[in-house]
């Protein structure tokens, strides 16, 4: 088992995350001295993974996905698919998420017609029970 694995799986033993736990993912992000979308992965993992997150971890979370996202001035695709996970895997969308996609398009060098798209559908989501298809 990696060790990336076991660490996210350590982590969420209770489903919670906790205000001690943040720091110890802040440290673990933070330990190779670079943020990379391999961070952003584990951190969308966690949020999405976690029955229940402290407001710590959200003020870890939305600056990290920033940061990363937007180091190169543009929003992949790679990375609209961590934002799509980030945005319905918990069944809500969240204001914080609405505010972090706000702050992409509008410090974005360059966006996407996709992008756009997946702004458009999000803004205009009810925070809970939306359907994204299907049954």
């Amino acid at each position: 088992m990696g060790r990336l694995h076991q660490f996210r799986e350590l982590l969420l033993q209770d489903g919670k995350i906790t205000d001690d736990e943040v720091e110890v993912i802040r440290q673990y992000i933070r330990q190779d001295g670079k943020l990379d979308l391999d961070d952003v992965k584990l951190l969308v993992e966690l949020q999405s993974e976690a029955t229940e997150v402290s407001p710590a971890f959200d003020e870890l979370f939305f600056p990290v996905l920033k940061e990363v996202i937007l180091a190169d001035g543009r929003v992949g695709l790679d990375e609209q698919f961590f934002l799509l996970k980030m945005l319905y895997s918990d069944g809500r969308v969240r204001e914080r998420e609405k505010q972090l996609l706000l702050e992409l398009r509008r410090d974005a060098r360059e966006v996407t017609p996709e992008f756009e798209a997946l702004c458009e559908e999000a803004f205009a989501a009810a925070e809970t029970n939306w359907s994204v298809g299907g049954r």
